[in-house]
Formats: C-alpha cells, sequence, structure tokens
C-alpha cells in the first residue's frame, strides 16, 4: 500500500525525469562548472561539516572529518574536473574490413535519474564522490542521506543548493531506504552493509533498474615470514583507530606466518597499549554501536578464547572503546560471521600462504585485501589467485584516496566501480553508434547477389 512519503518520492523523481528530458546532454563545460561549485561549496563549509560530524558521532575527530572524508572528496572532485573532458571523447571502434567504409565509435551518454543511497560512516565523501561523479556524467541525482548523521545532512543540504536544478535530498530511515530504491530510477548506487544490499538490489529489479553496490566485507591482512613487522604493526594500529575501525576497507583479521607470530602479537599489544598520540579520536557513532562490539567479544570469552583488551570492556564507552583483539576464533563466532566495523581484530597463525588463503576463501570475497612481503612470487600469487575487490602491498586504506584508482567490490562485497573513469562509465550509457554513408550501393549489393555473399562469408569464416 502506497502511502503519502511514497508519494512525494515519485513526485521528487518525477520533476527530476523532466528536468533532465529538457537537456538530456550537457556540455564538458556546464557540467564542470557544476562541479567547480559544489567543490566551492565544500571548501565553504569546512567549520560546519567538522561541528556536525561531531555532533552526529559520540565524538568524532577532526582529523577524520577534514583529512580522511572532506579532502578526498574535493580530491576526487578536482581529478573528475580535470579529466571529463578525456573522458568524454567518443571511443572509436574499428568496424571491420567487412563493414568499411563505415565508421564505429562508442558515445558515453548520461543514463538520466540516478538514485544514491549514502552511509553514515564516512557521510561527506560517500555521498559527494558519486554524486560529483553522477553528475559529471551529465546526470540528475535523488540522494538519499543516512539518518543517523542528521546535523552532517543538514549542512549537505545547503552544500548542494548550489546544484538545485541537479540534485534532491532525501532523508529518512531504513524503510525510507527500500521505498527509495523500489522507484523507477535508471540507475541506483548503494554503498552500505551486504545484508541491506540485498534487499536494494531485490528492490531495483522489479523494475530491472541497474544497480552498483559499495558493500563491507571481511578484509584480511596477511603477514609472511618477510614482512616489515614494525610497518604492520603502525598500520594496523592506523586502521582500527582511524574512525574507529568504521571504515569498509579496515582490516578484519590478520593472519600471521608461524615464525613472525609471536615477535607481531608482542609488538602489536605493545603499540597498543601506548596512549594514542592525537589529543582526539573518533568514538563509535551510537551507544548501539558500542554494544553490538561488546557481544561480539563477550561471545568468544564465554567460548573460552583469549580476547586481549587495550581499555577493560566493562569501562569502555562508546566514545573511547579501546582496541580488542581476539585469537584464532572459529567461523561460526560472530566476529568471524559478519563485518566488524569497529576497533576489533582477528588474529590467526597461519603455516603459509595458501593456509592463508584457505582461511580467506571461507569467509565472503573481500571488498579488500592486503598483504605484507617483498616476495614477488607470493604478491603474484595473491593478484592472480585470490578474489578480492582490490589489493593493497605494503600499505593500508590509501589506495581508496587515490583518485585515479578504481573502487569496488566483488561478489559478497559488491558489484560494480567508482572513482576516476571507471566511475564516469559506471553513471553512463555506453552507445554503440555505427555510420554508413547515404549511398545505397551496399545494400543494392545485399539485394541482389546476398546467396554470394554468404558464399563468400562462409569460406572466409566458417572453413
Amino acid at each position: 500500500m502506497k502511502t503519502e512519503h511514497d508519494s512525494a518520492l515519485e513526485q521528487l523523481l518525477f520533476r527530476l525525469k523532466a528536468a533532465y528530458l529538457e537537456q538530456p546532454y550537457t556540455s564538458c563545460a556546464l557540467r564542470v562548472e557544476k562541479l567547480v561549485a559544489l567543490k566551492s561549496a565544500i571548501a565553504n563549509h569546512i567549520t560546519e561539516l567538522v561541528s556536525a560530524a561531531q555532533s552526529d558521532f559520540s565524538h568524532r575527530a577532526e582529523l577524520d572529518t577534514v583529512m580522511a572524508d572532506m579532502v578526498p572528496t574535493v580530491n576526487h572532485i578536482g581529478h573528475i574536473s580535470r579529466n571529463l573532458k578525456k573522458w568524454m571523447k567518443p571511443d572509436k571502434r574499428s568496424p571491420g574490413i567487412e563493414f568499411l567504409p563505415s565508421q564505429t565509435y562508442i558515445e558515453y551518454v548520461p543514463k538520466g535519474v540516478v538514485g544514491i543511497i549514502a552511509p553514515w560512516n564516512y557521510p561527506i565523501q560517500l555521498s559527494l564522490v558519486p554524486l560529483a561523479t553522477a553528475i559529471a556524467a551529465g546526470n540528475k541525482v535523488m540522494l538519499k542521506l543516512s539518518e543517523y548523521t542528521p546535523n552532517v545532512n543538514k549542512v549537505i543540504r545547503s552544500i548542494l543548493a548550489c546544484l538545485s536544478e541537479d540534485c534532491v535530498v532525501v532523508e529518512g530511515d531504513g524503510q525510507v531506504g527500500i521505498r527509495f530504491s523500489e522507484l523507477p530510477f535508471d540507475h541506483v548506487f548503494f554503498t552500505g552493509s551486504t545484508h541491506v544490499g540485498r534487499k536494494v538490489y531485490q528492490a531495483c529489479a522489479k523494475n530491472l533498474v541497474p544497480v552498483t553496490l559499495e558493500l563491507g566485507g571481511k578484509s584480511p591482512v596477511i603477514v609472511l615470514n618477510d614482512a616489515n613487522i614494525d610497518k604492520v604493526v603502525l598500520d594496523l594500529a592506523f586502521a582500527k583507530r582511524m574512525n574507529c575501525g568504521q571504515i569498509c576497507v579496515a582490516p578484519d583479521y590478520v593472519l600471521v606466518h608461524q615464525t613472525v607470530y609471536e615477535q607481531f602479537v608482542h609488538k602489536l599489544k605493545e603499540h597498543l597499549k601506548r596512549p594514542n598520540k592525537y589529543e582526539s579520536s573518533t568514538g563509535l557513532l551510537t551507544d548501539d554501536h558500542k554494544s553490538r562490539l561488546a557481544a561480539m567479544l563477550q561471545q568468544a570469552e564465554s567460548k573460552g578464547l583469549e580476547v586481549w583488551h587495550s581499555k577493560p570492556l566493562e569501562t569502555a564507552t562508546a566514545d573511547d572503546f579501546g582496541v580488542h583483539l581476539v585469537f584464532d576464533p572459529p567461523s561460526g563466532l560472530q566476529v568471524m560471521q559478519e563485518e566488524v566495523f569497529g576497533p576489533i581484530l582477528n588474529i590467526f597463525k597461519v603455516t603459509d600462504l595458501e593456509h592463508a588463503q584457505s582461511i580467506i576463501r571461507s569467509t565472503e570475497t573481500p571488498l579488500a585485501c592486503y598483504l605484507y612481503t617483498e616476495n614477488k612470487c607470493a604478491q603474484n600469487d595473491i593478484k592472480y589467485r585470490l578474489a578480492c575487490g582490490s589489493l593493497s602491498i605494503n600499505d593500508m586504506l590509501l589506495h581508496v584516496a587515490v583518485a585515479d584508482l578504481p573502487f569496488g567490490g566483488v561478489g559478497s562485497s559488491g558489484f560494480g566501480q567508482y572513482h576516476s573513469i571507471e566511475g564516469f562509465k559506471t553513471f553512463s550509457h555506453g552507445k554503440g553508434v555505427f555510420i554508413s554513408s547515404a549511398h545505397a550501393w551496399r545494400s543494392k549489393m545485399f539485394d541482389k547477389y546476398s546467396h554470394i555473399i554468404g558464399k563468400v562469408l562462409t569460406w572466409l569464416y566458417l572453413k
């Protein structure tokens, strides 16, 4: 049964589709002008965004809002603006000798109206980067923001006033999100959990709407016997403390070669015992998220597993939860069944690279995989044999901020890509174009000699 809210959503979509049809293909110059305006609006709202994020989270460090949320957003928009003219050029293709002198090429045209569903963990970057990419491809956008970040949403509405003809903002809970994904968009882009992603995919299927799903996943870290253990420890501590581990590509578990296992565990614990050198660090979003993570740890302890805490669990709060290590958890435990999405890290001892890969393959396909080794054979083995959305060798998280690298999952961690030209193509339709002369010579030849042409083609291609 349709509600009044459903009708309002449909009206918003109808208005955007009508606006799109008035000018279905805009120039590169106009698109870049819109991106420049968006970039400028973000820069003009730095203070408001920092304050709003601080209000929405139990605690949000300015470093996370500025350096990990706003800077990548502005960087990606700048990269798109600089390269859009090149991306929009028709992609020439060969018609083959049998169709000469015809011309063939691919024209990248907008899809129409794109629905974007954004998450709460990086509410600026994960809403505005796909939006900017869709605008660059010439589309209109309906943007569904997370109900968990109402203060950031208010600032984003102000920022997007510069794109009032191209974008409308929608807010609401999960039910609104499902209703949103049931609308007949020309493309839907969703970032969030695998569980919700499945629902969005099912809803879009009813209207045969193409979907890009940027989902989570239990991203592993593989530490081989030649790894620089000090670097691994520093990178892990940074990754699990940044945004309090609430990052879709944050490491969920570490697979450590048995010859360096004791050294690794000792150094990691020693490093995590030290006070955080930053005066302010991000906390978990809410007390509900804190309770979820605490339940994971309590379940592990109730099963007799070794669990190490940088901060006693009984004194942990949403804004100061600490970092927690779970050793060798079985696959049935919650910490291995779900994406942790917080400062909990599972640790395993492995005998070799094959052992590590067997553990990874027993879980859902990861969004990212982190490999620490100088061994080229091992690097190639992971590159070519292990399914994952992206691979980072001897570093962690930073690949997501590279504006010219595509980003996306595979299998249970999602499908489709954005960032750089891959994002432009995601929000475009590659229209194949075939152009021939208006002269009828070939048509006449087919009319009179099709039986001979058929024999020639059979001799050329099927013998």
